[in-house]
């Protein structure tokens, strides 16, 4: 079985053919974990920024919005490592090289941004001149505040929501493309209980 090229790049997504059917059930369970933070992460993001500044309610959701987005840093910590480490299911055999490309591509952008979106967000926070808590545990403030930082890294952790969200929505899409072209099993095999 050849290698492509964009598997040569990442030797830890190579596939051989004795791979088993499905992800493990740590990748799962991470998948869907960071899913769901995800989902309550653009949630409370759209509701958040309109409430009164200095209010007691926009001070809650703040603080919990950058708990779970950290929670969520942590979990990707997990999930790269373990992919690194056990790598998943070959490629559907009936998909063509660029569908396999793109899902590839797909795949490691939704990486860099799901680690762009917390750090970026830590960073603008910084510079806030406000404490970051993780659930409650102040975290070192290792920058002064500064208006303008501020505002160059909430940007920056806008514009990445944006593009993660079209990631998210290309990867949904591709998903049901799956489902809607016979290859059923793909779906199966992010899924958490077995037939």
């Amino acid at each position: 079985m050849s290698t492509s090229p964009i598997n040569t790049q990442f030797p830890a997504m190579q596939q051989q053919s004795g791979s088993r059917a499905r992800y493990d059930l740590a990748m799962i369970l991470l998948h869907w974990a960071m899913a769901t933070a995800i989902l309550v992460l653009f949630l409370l993001g759209w509701y958040m920024v309109d409430l009164p500044k200095g209010s007691d309610e926009r001070t809650f959701y703040f603080g919990l919005h950058k708990s779970i987005g950290l929670t969520g840093a942590a979990l990707l910590v997990l999930r790269i490592s373990r992919r690194l480490r056990a790598p998943g299911p070959a490629p559907a055999e009936d998909l063509t090289e660029w569908q396999r490309r793109l899902s590839m591509l797909t795949h490691w952008l939704l990486y860099v941004f799901m680690a762009l979106q917390p750090l970026s967000g830590y960073i603008s926070s910084s510079f806030a001149g406000y404490p970051t808590r993780f659930w409650g545990w102040p975290l070192p403030q290792w920058a002064d505040k500064d208006p303008a930082l501020n505002e160059l890294f909430t940007g920056v952790h806008e514009s990445c929501s944006v593009v993660l969200a079209l990631l998210i929505g290309l990867h949904v899409c591709g998903g049901l493309a799956h489902l809607w072209g016979g290859h059923v099993n793909v779906l199966r095999r992010m899924l958490p209980w077995r037939d």
